[in-house]
């Protein structure tokens, strides 16, 4: 009987694992953005896929080979459900030509350079992203230019060495993932939450999002600030500010663990190299044509909000308009006041607690951001799963419901799937504060085997 059962085991694991390969197999290579049915129903599959997979009791060594084997499936395929990577390797293109990529749009280079994939690059990246300047920062744009530099025919070759690039920081974000579980003592086997989510191998494999990158480097920083190594520390933080800009906002909420001292070494660390990691792009006008794109990426576009479309709602209830732009100027104190908040009013020095006023002000600024790509939850999963929290992974699954604005008729955001996205998220996130973290109930016994599933916090 007992044989039986394993043999069963084996092939339920085997059929949930062929059924999540070909989902992914679907994505890379055969689902359009545009055919939101087909993409949500199998991005819902593959949620559920993942949740009973997790049901099984997989060792270390292999979460990482089938996390890892998921993520060739992608190597040969053009990301379907973004266009950033047209970007991605338009920068890298014009920087191959003497261009500083902050000091133009594409628009403004029509018709003054010229290289192979010009038009394809241009016509896919989309309007929105031709008009504005880059908004990626430096070491994002050494990357661009790295790919770029062993061939500019071909887009494909092109797309493959990003790939490259990014199985190489997934594997780092792994990597550092496990020693920090380890060095707070919980389960390193909780790795799998984050490596097998499907959020994760879609937005970072699938659709070469930055934020693989930057989060390699921020653990790194991490794993070297528990170590006591301060030097280190700041060198993988600057280095993961220069990847995105997200990490400033972390910075703070590790006051209490340093101690004013080291805070001062490890901030004025911090800013030296990313100082000097800047340097070779920016002048003044460059600067200001950074920021100025951040700034209308983060105050002006309209995507997947939350609590802002609430807040919009109310302004033409009351004043018959959009307020964007008042709340646009409103925001940023909110944010900064949150992070001062969560890094400052409550006094404890534990690395844990660190980790917990990290995912607290993402959460906030996510929360009252005018724009919330599926992409950016992902620093959230991974903080969540170092502090114990439950609501990022909710969020994984559901922020899916966001593609359903791209269908073929053109873009149209409906109200109802945003609230289906927000409630279970939202309802979590104040359970859990009230409450406490709630992912030590994820312990469950596998429920065909019996055994322990990989959740297990230690």
């Amino acid at each position: 009987m007992m044989r039986l059962l394993q043999k069963q085991n084996i092939f339920v694991f085997v059929l949930l694992l062929g059924c999540s390969a070909l989902g992914y197999w679907s994505i890379g290579y055969s689902i359009e953005r545009g055919g939101v049915f087909v993409l949500l129903s199998v991005l819902a599959a593959l949620s559920i896929l993942f949740f009973l997979l997790m049901r099984f009791s997989i060792s270390l060594k292999g979460i990482f080979i089938l996390g890892f084997l998921i993520r060739l499936l992608f190597l040969f395929a053009l990301p379907q459900l973004s266009q950033d990577f047209y970007r991605f390797l338009w920068d890298g293109n014009i920087q191959l030509l003497g261009i500083n990529p902050y000091s133009a749009t594409p628009n403004q280079l029509l018709g003054t350079v010229e290289f192979p994939l010009f038009d394809v690059l241009y016509t896919n990246m989309g309007s929105l992203s031709a008009e504005n300047y880059t908004s990626y920062p430096p070491l994002s744009q050494w990357i661009f230019k790295s790919v770029l530099f062993f061939n500019q025919e071909s887009l494909f070759n092109a797309t493959i060495l990003l790939r490259i690039y990014q199985l190489f920081f997934e594997v780092m974000v792994f990597i550092f993932g496990v020693l920090l579980l380890r060095s707070i003592q919980r389960s390193e086997q909780l790795i799998a939450w984050y490596f097998l989510n499907p959020l994760i191998i879609i937005e970072l494999s699938g659709n070469l999002h930055g934020e693989s990158l930057m989060l390699a480097l921020c653990l790194a920083g991490f794993y070297f600030l528990i170590r006591k190594n301060l030097f280190f520390g700041a060198l993988f933080i600057s280095l993961s500010i220069a990847a995105k800009l997200i990490p400033l906002l972390l910075i703070p909420a590790f006051f209490y663990y340093l101690g004013w001292k080291r805070m001062l070494i490890f901030g004025g660390s911090v800013l030296i190299f990313s100082l000097l990691l800047c340097v070779p792009f920016f002048d003044s006008s460059n600067v200001l044509n950074f920021f100025q794109t951040v700034y209308l990426w983060f105050n002006t576009f309209e995507f997947n909000a939350s609590s802002y479309y609430i807040i919009r709602e109310i302004g033409y209830e009351v004043k018959g308009y959009n307020i964007i732009r008042r709340l646009g100027k409103i925001t940023p104190f909110i944010v900064l006041g949150s992070v001062l908040c969560f890094s400052l009013l409550r006094k404890n020095n534990s690395i844990e607690s660190a980790l917990k006023r990290m995912l607290l002000i993402l959460s906030v600024y996510f929360f009252m951001a005018t724009t919330v790509h599926p992409w950016y939850v992902v620093t959230l999963v991974m903080l969540g799963l170092l502090s114990g929290y439950v609501y990022p992974m909710i969020w994984s699954a559901t922020v899916f419901l966001s593609y359903s604005a791209y269908a073929n008729d053109g873009f149209k955001e409906y109200p109802v799937l945003i609230a289906l996205e927000y409630l279970p998220v939202y309802g979590c996130f104040f359970y859990e504060l009230l409450r406490g973290p709630l992912l030590h109930h994820f312990q469950k016994i596998n429920f065909i085997s019996g055994q322990s599933s990989p959740v297990s916090t230690g």
